[in-house]
């Protein structure tokens, strides 16, 4: 799993420097980031939240490649060769990082176990939201974001 986590925040900052949007892949993967700090640290919720996590940007690029096959999707944008293989490499990562999940035992109950994955999957939204949107949001209150 954590080589899963680390291969998808990789991933997502390269498709950043990629598409001349670093800094907002950066805010992105900051769910990312957090749980893999408490999977090193062997805390109980990492491992659901991992999954939600995971499950959310399987998502993610499911709609892109939705987008690619000439779907309309809420994805747009013009993808290189590169980052289309980028987002293939994400979702094998993501796929390969639920299946580890799912082979780890949890002393946790399945309520408990849904809210956490429910839980990273709004933070995991909101920040992708936040990095979208944020910065012409600033501007329209009058926070200088330069």
């Amino acid at each position: 799993m954590v080589v899963c986590l680390i291969a998808v925040c990789g991933f997502l900052l390269i498709v950043g420097v990629e598409s001349g949007t670093f800094l907002q892949h950066v805010v992105q993967i900051v769910p990312l980031g957090t749980v893999l700090v408490f999977v090193v640290r062997q805390r109980h919720w990492s491992v659901p939240a991992a999954s939600g996590l995971f499950g959310c940007w399987l998502f993610f690029m499911g709609l892109i490649w939705l987008y690619l096959a000439g779907i309309e999707t809420t994805f747009t944008g013009n993808f290189t060769s590169f980052e289309i293989f980028l987002t293939v490499l994400i979702g094998v990562a993501c796929v390969v990082g639920i299946i580890a999940a799912t082979r780890i035992k949890l002393k946790m109950g399945r309520t408990r176990r849904w809210t956490v994955v429910a839980v990273f999957i709004a933070l995991q939204l909101a920040v992708m939201w936040l990095s979208l949107y944020g910065h012409g949001i600033a501007r329209a209150i009058g926070i200088d974001v330069a």
